[in-house]
């Protein structure tokens, strides 16, 4: 084989592989999904997906909706009380955040699992290159999925209340929006409000 041959053979073989890993890594993909969620966009958390199922896409809007109602109480909140009206949210959406930046990772060929301190785990699979979040939905049962989107009424119209208290005025405190926001969810813990 002439130098020629062999720098062209070389050339070819190198441009033509694609790398082993040509999507996000796994934690990115996580991090993206949920940044997705918690923003209320359950399009672009949709697309981080795979394979999702009808189940999976209910859970992922019900969550994306719940967070944006939520997010959006807070904004009001905020709005009519300053810095003192925040209501744990934004604060409780970092800290998921940062629980996945810190989150030991387990990579086992085209799959991943991510376990963040105090969270259920975030399982991975890589498709077609692109790491991507599996089944959020965990194949859900028809009553678990009833239950979600009971609990996902009530929160969007919990916060549309209370927002609707906050801008009428009858809401006097930040610390009565947060109470009053615990009561309505049925949340007994002293900072941030689950989703």
């Amino acid at each position: 084989m002439t130098a020629l041959s062999w720098t062209l053979a070389v050339f070819l073989a190198t441009s033509t592989s694609s790398p082993p890993d040509s999507g996000a890594p796994p934690r990115s993909a996580a991090r993206a999904y949920l940044e997705a969620v918690l923003r209320g966009d359950a399009g672009s958390a949709l697309a981080l997906v795979a394979d999702p199922s009808d189940a999976d896409r209910f859970v992922v809007r019900a969550h994306a909706a719940s967070a944006d109602a939520l997010r959006r109480l807070e904004d009001v909140a905020t709005s009519r009380f300053g810095a003192r009206g925040d209501l744990g949210i934004a604060a409780r959406h970092r800290r998921l955040l940062a629980s996945l930046d810190h989150a030991p990772l387990e990579v086992s060929g085209d799959r991943a699992v991510l376990h963040p301190e105090g969270g259920k785990p975030f399982r991975l699979r890589r498709v077609l290159g692109k790491w991507k979040v599996e089944s959020p939905a965990e194949r859900l049962t028809g009553e678990e999925q009833r239950a979600l989107e009971r609990t996902l009424k009530e929160t969007e119209a919990a916060a549309q209340d209370l927002a609707g208290q906050i801008r009428a005025r009858a809401v006097k405190s930040a610390e009565e929006a947060r109470e009053a926001l615990r009561k309505a969810l049925g949340q007994g813990q002293q900072e941030g409000v689950p989703l």
